[in-house]
């Protein structure tokens, strides 16, 4: 017999052995005492050099940091596709290809027709140029051409906070007006400020002045830099190529503090004197600009765009499980130049490299798809393979391929994901889902402690990665993740800081949780994990000011470009849930309040307390629908 014949035997040997102690319950099994799987060729065939030279590629210049929309993910996915092909995998795509294409808003294209005046009186005018006195932030969804014009109304910082006893459109009436607006909050550099101290709160953020700008009645924003807090910014670079924001409901024109000041002069003020006034105090100092208008002419629209899912396969033969699947998943797009997820705000323009985030997973995937294609001939049940775009603008590429699966979801028994699994530290991994099926917990302890890792279990299959758009739909998952650091969605995320040997450890790990439940008997079931509401994140991560406010208990459906928002589910026993609230509820009211997106939504809820009772309009199967839910604490 040749050794190649005597490997092949050893190796059925072992998952004969395997399979039978998997027989007396995957659910249950003695995984120390199943035989060495040190024999398998796949297994032995997982190395650092390999993984980190897949890293290299994905997080190197040439694909300049995968941006979703850019032609440099594109090329990505054929680097992808190519490896998968090259690994043995068939295409699970569409047309008999690798890809899985779907549409989404890649950017925003301004025209040539786009303008902004700002009159002060019958003698003067102020003609700003784009991209050097004036920006535009948000275009509130029009396409082509609009025009809007109005007079202004110096609202302070745009806040609203009943909480702190502070409201800057207390006493002026901004209807139909534009009002002109700082940056930040007051006493941002105070400890002892009631604003959370030296922490932001949401009220700093520009979605929560948009939203409150809007509430109040507003048809635009001027907004410009706190320059007294922020003395560094004096002078903004209004050409880096930043870009517009999200559609935030309404116009947004960033302008420069010499812009806003000529405003001012009508008052005999500058802005770092009303700046200072109104953080001194604590005490709003808004006005009507009698005699100051201002007219924008918007020339701009959303640029959609295709991007790929990449799906690859193993098809199991001879089994009568060999119509089941285990799904193993990563993302494989990043942040681009950065854009407004990057954690590094003045280097917007950089190449954001992306290595942990999610070249570690991306090149875990194609490590796994090389190895497990060597043990093809054991399989019992099929191996996806699949590497999601649109992970960073809302999970959309895994959204997508649950509602358009290469093999029916009730037919797949599990979800492994792998999202920034290279930098793990002690030897330890964390290990999320392991509640979503009986069984998981061990399974989990089991492969990380055969490969010398702490595995550290959490229950819950939710969470910022592509794993939750499986559980969603009652997939048992698990979630493969080497913890945050300080280089995420910066430029200094690079391949140099990827530790290669642990991470092979990683991935040794999924394999021996791929070739367990590739054996399972009986298949894995889903368990739906009673989850708390989230916890009130600390001010310092969430902005302060509540964290997220009351507890409501919907998922949002990032997937889906609707008026309101999509619930994507409604948490088991929550607030929504008690009201009669389901999944695929679409709410478009909320206490009185129109909703047109997710961040009327936010602000909205922040607004409330715990035991405050609110009604809401949702829209079920074409019929409007009222419920009362009363909100609870987040414990």
């Amino acid at each position: 017999m040749t050794r190649v014949k005597m490997e092949r035997r050893a190796l059925s040997v072992w998952l004969l052995l395997a399979a039978a102690a998997l027989s007396v319950g995957l659910w249950g099994a003695d995984y120390n005492a199943l035989p060495s799987v040190e024999q398998a060729a796949g297994y032995k065939s997982i190395s650092a050099r390999y993984y980190l030279k897949q890293v290299k590629y994905l997080a190197g210049d040439s694909l300049k940091g995968r941006g979703n929309g850019t032609p440099e993910l594109d090329r990505a996915s054929e680097y992808i596709a190519k490896e998968f092909q090259k690994s043995g995998l068939s295409p699970g795509g569409e047309g008999g290809s690798y890809f899985q294409k779907f549409s989404i808003i890649a950017s925003t294209e301004l025209g040539p027709r786009n303008q902004c005046r700002v009159t002060l009186g019958p003698q003067k005018s102020l003609d700003l140029t784009l991209n050097e006195s004036y920006r535009l932030s948000s275009f509130a969804g029009q396409s082509d051409q609009n025009q809007l014009s109005g007079p202004l109304v110096f609202a302070g910082y745009g806040i609203t906070a009943e909480e702190y006893q502070y409201d800057d459109y207390r006493g002026i009436d901004v209807t139909d007006k534009i009002v002109l607006i700082l940056d930040d909050e007051p006493q941002e550099n105070d400890p002892k400020s009631k604003f959370n101290g030296i922490q932001p709160t949401f009220h700093s953020s520009l979605s929560s002045k948009a939203v409150n700008a809007k509430n109040h009645g507003a048809k635009a924003v001027l907004i410009v830099k706190d320059i007294n807090n922020h003395p560094a910014d004096k002078e903004e670079d209004f050409s880096s190529p930043q870009g517009t924001t999200a559609d935030l409901g309404i116009v947004i024109v960033r302008i420069k503090v010499a812009v806003a000041d000529s405003i001012l002069s009508l008052y005999k003020t500058r802005l770092s004197e009303i700046q200072k006034e109104i953080d001194t105090a604590l005490t709003p100092k808004s006005f009507p600009l009698h005699g100051a208008q201002a007219a924008i002419e918007i020339d701009a629209r959303h640029v959609r765009k295709d991007v790929r899912n990449v799906v690859g396969y193993l098809q199991a033969d001879g089994s009568p499980w060999a119509d089941e699947a285990v799904v193993l998943g990563a993302h494989y797009d990043h942040l681009g130049l950065g854009g407004r997820n990057s954690l590094a705000p003045k280097s917007v323009g950089k190449i954001h490299y992306g290595a942990d985030d999610n070249a570690s997973g991306t090149a875990g995937l194609l490590t796994l798809a090389r190895a497990i294609a060597r043990d093809k001939q054991h399989l019992r049940r099929s191996i996806i393979f699949l590497a999601f775009a649109g992970e960073e603008i809302g999970l959309l590429g895994s959204s997508y391929y649950t509602k358009n699966p290469r093999f029916p979801l009730e037919k797949t028994i599990a979800m492994i994901n792998m999202d920034m699994i290279g930098r793990s530290r002690a030897g330890k991994i964390k290990i999320g889902g392991v509640g979503t099926s009986t069984g998981f917990r061990e399974l989990a302890a089991w492969a990380s402690r055969k490969v010398d890792l702490i595995g550290e279990p959490s229950a819950g299959g939710r969470g910022p990665s592509d794993h939750a758009s499986f559980n969603l739909k009652s997939v048992p998952v698990l979630f493969i993740f080497s913890g945050l650091h300080s280089d995420y969605h910066k430029p200094t995320d690079v391949w140099q800081k990827i530790d290669a040997p642990a991470a092979e450890k990683v991935v040794r790990m999924v394999y021996l949780m791929t070739r367990a439940l590739d054996g399972a008997d009986p298949r894995p079931l889903y368990t739906k994990v009673p989850e708390e509401a989230l916890p009130v994140v600390s001010s310092s991560a969430s902005g302060g000011g509540g964290g997220y406010g009351p507890y409501f208990g919907s998922i949002p459906d990032m997937a889906e470009e609707v008026v309101g928002v999509l619930f994507a589910d409604v948490r088991e026993n929550s607030p929504a849930a008690k009201a009669g609230l389901k999944a695929a509820d679409r709410m478009i009211e909320f206490d009185g309040k129109k909703i047109s997106n997710l961040q009327d939504f936010t602000y909205a809820l922040r607004s409330k307390k715990p035991g405050d009772e609110v009604e809401v309009v949702v829209i079920r199967n074409s019929q409007s629908l009222k419920a009362k839910v009363r909100l609870e604490a987040r414990k």
